[in-house]
Parts: structure tokens; sequence; C-alpha cells
């Protein structure tokens, strides 16, 4: 009897209670009606309300992860592409190529340098 009475709680009437495990008195709805959670209840809500603004901001900020993913990816095509077409006009700048085009337009390119004509002022001043 003595291992009954420690397994048993009184309640105010006098009437023995079997105990419950922890596990059935959270399932069963006994723990929210317990002295600690109805005092503190504002607490436990903001709380809850935290956690749900918590989970909130994770995933927008996976979203903000994907999206900058997302444009890194098109900066890498883009600088791509401007490195290709800087290649490309790199490769007709040089001399032998503009030299190409401009025989293709019946042009000569110069053997000797141009001769340099020198002017000087002759008119007398009054």
């Amino acid at each position: 009897m003595s291992q009954e009475s420690q397994n048993t709680e009184t309640q105010s009437t006098g009437t023995p209670k079997p105990k419950k495990g922890v596990v059935a008195a959270v399932f069963g709805g006994d723990f929210l009606m317990g002295e600690f959670v109805q005092k503190h209840l504002l607490l436990i809500g903001f709380i809850a309300l935290l956690l749900v603004f918590d989970i909130a901001l994770q995933y927008k900020f996976e979203d903000y992860h994907k999206l900058i993913i997302k444009r890194e990816k098109e900066l890498n095509e883009q600088r791509t592409i401007y490195n290709e077409q800087m290649s490309a006009l790199e490769t007709k700048k040089r001399q032998s190529e503009v030299a190409k085009e401009i025989a293709k337009m019946g042009l000569k390119e110069l053997s000797k340098p141009p001769v340099v004509l020198e002017h000087t002022d002759t008119i007398a001043q009054p």
C-alpha cells in the first residue's frame, strides 16, 4: 500500500488519483491546466509567436539565397558573353587584321612614313 500511496495524488476532495506519465500529461491536456502554464500564458504565447516569426524569416532568407544564386549564374553568363565579345574585338583590332580589311577596300598599307609639310607664316607684321 505504501507504493500505491506514493504513486497517487490526493485531490482537494481527498480521493486518490493515480499519477500520469509526463507524455500522457502533455498529450492529455493536463499539462495546459497547470498553474505555471496559466500564470505565464502571455509569455508562452509570445514565445510561440517568435517561433512562428523565426520560421517565416528562415523561409524568406532561403528565397533570398536562391535569388542570389540565380543572379550569380546570370552574372557569370553575362561575363562570359562579354569576354567572348572582347576577345573577338581584340582580334579585329590587330594590325594584321586591319591591314586585311583595308586591302579588301582596295587601299594599300604605306611602306614608308608620311612626309610632314611644315608651314611657316611669312606675312610681314605692320
